[in-house]
């Protein structure tokens, strides 16, 4: 049995670089919000945001992804202000207490992305991929941070109404999406070298879509860049620990990169089993 060949890179951040293709990268979720589909409320309060972000670093996550609005299917967008106030003084408190730590800022507003930058991120992880805020590809250039590019089919509020895709349609259309994404941030001066991709598992694809677009995972990396798969706790696969697992190591065996994870002690026994594998 064949298994995707994963480049060996040095992503570039925005004040470093993290070495990715050997080992499975590990990003560990940190959800500062009341709504999140898996653990909104658990981590609102500032305090219990900095032990959980904390926790998940003891837990072997390599980055933290910090988000301060829902995307979950449905969700109501919150304001740039009200998601800074969320996330900055997590942010803060979490560089004070590690200094060494890499943090991303999962959000869409480009003064939000900009904000968390002059706290300390070092990566802005778009799940709009540079559709919802125009002035994003700009403060990715502009501050040099690591940029996540995911692909999306519609807003949340839209995910529920959208026509179904045939399996064949899955995989173009993820091409076809990440494609425009690599253009508008190129078209802005965000240097190859600081990109990563998302295929979007969830955002805009139900059910069985999202089993044929992790069939099919490994074919994107054609594009050129690592991949990110972000697969945790998502609702095609039923919300469990045990199912997110397995579909983590088919991620890391179809040639993601990096993984986007809710339980970091689990993803990790998976991914070690994964890059075992690879490395056989």
């Amino acid at each position: 049995m064949g298994f995707a060949v994963r480049r060996r890179v040095d992503w570039q951040l925005r004040s470093r670089a993290l070495a990715l293709g050997e080992r499975t990268v590990l990003m560990g979720i940190l959800n500062v919000t009341p709504d999140s589909f898996s653990d909104g409320g658990r981590y609102y309060s500032e305090g219990a945001a900095v032990d959980q972000g904390l926790r998940l670093l003891d837990e072997g996550a390599d980055v933290l992804d910090v988000g301060g609005e829902s995307t979950r299917p449905g969700a109501v967008a919150v304001g740039e202000s009200e998601e800074q106030r969320r996330v900055l003084g997590v942010i803060r408190a979490l560089v004070k207490a590690k200094p060494d730590v890499v943090i991303s800022v999962d959000t869409y507003h480009a003064g939000t992305a900009r904000a968390a930058v002059e706290a300390g991120v070092e990566i802005v992880n778009d799940v709009s991929g540079l559709l919802w805020d125009e002035a994003m590809a700009g403060v990715m250039a502009e501050t040099g941070v690591g940029a996540v590019l995911m692909h999306t089919r519609g807003r949340p509020g839209e995910w529920g109404s959208l026509p179904g895709l045939r399996g064949e349609e899955v995989l173009p259309m993820v091409e076809r999406g990440l494609g425009e994404a690599l253009g508008r941030a190129r078209a802005a001066g965000v240097a190859d070298g600081a990109i990563v991709l998302d295929a979007g598992f969830g955002f805009g694809k139900r059910g069985g879509e999202n089993f044929r677009l992790l069939k099919e995972f490994g074919e994107l990396l054609q594009l050129g860049f690592p991949m990110l798969a972000a697969v945790s706790r998502k609702r095609f696969l039923g919300g469990g620990v045990e199912a997110s697992s397995a579909a983590h190591v088919a991620a890391a065996l179809a040639g993601a990169s990096l993984l986007r994870v809710h339980d970091v002690a689990a993803a990790r026994v998976a991914a070690d089993v994964a890059d075992a594998i690879l490395g056989a």
